[in-house]
């Protein structure tokens, strides 16, 4: 197994916080009902966190136990999940998505990204070594927390 650090992961990890950050304060901005305004407000607010953690995890060394094949695998994953249609460019199409859509669209696109992006930091967890570990467990069980409000709030 070759160790490897993780900086271009925890660079990964920033762009889709920052990307779902986007995504939520322009939805804020579009939502006409009280409730989902506050809660894409408090899930941008929650992806800011999200980053700073990564940021700062980043100063410090993260290790990944990979062979060459599961670093491809990983890398390719990742790849894949920056990109989906809807969030491959923080300035464009998310922006025209929060605009266009209604905000079940937008509740559902939310809830869409979310689970991909659990799913990598779950990959993420695995792959970690050392506190970084436990940083990316923290922040995957946050993203759960996310689908649940999501969930919750597209079944009223």
């Amino acid at each position: 197994m070759t160790l490897l650090t993780g900086d271009e992961i925890i660079e990964i990890a920033i762009r889709l916080e920052k990307r779902g950050e986007a995504f939520y304060v322009e939805a804020a901005e579009s939502a006409i009902t009280t409730s989902v305004k506050a809660l894409f407000e408090d899930l941008a607010e929650q992806e800011r966190h999200h980053r700073r953690a990564f940021q700062r995890m980043g100063r410090d060394v993260v290790e990944l136990a990979l062979s060459p094949d599961q670093w491809d695998q990983f890398q390719a994953y990742a790849g894949a999940l920056l990109q989906q249609s809807l969030f491959d460019k923080p300035e464009g199409v998310l922006r025209r998505a929060a605009e266009t859509m209604d905000e079940g669209e937008a509740l559902q696109a939310a809830l869409e990204f979310e689970k991909e992006t659990l799913l990598f930091f779950y990959e993420l967890r695995e792959a970690v070594r050392g506190p970084g570990q436990r940083v990316v467990e923290r922040i995957a069980q946050e993203e759960k927390r996310h689908i649940q409000r999501l969930s919750a709030m597209l079944a009223t």
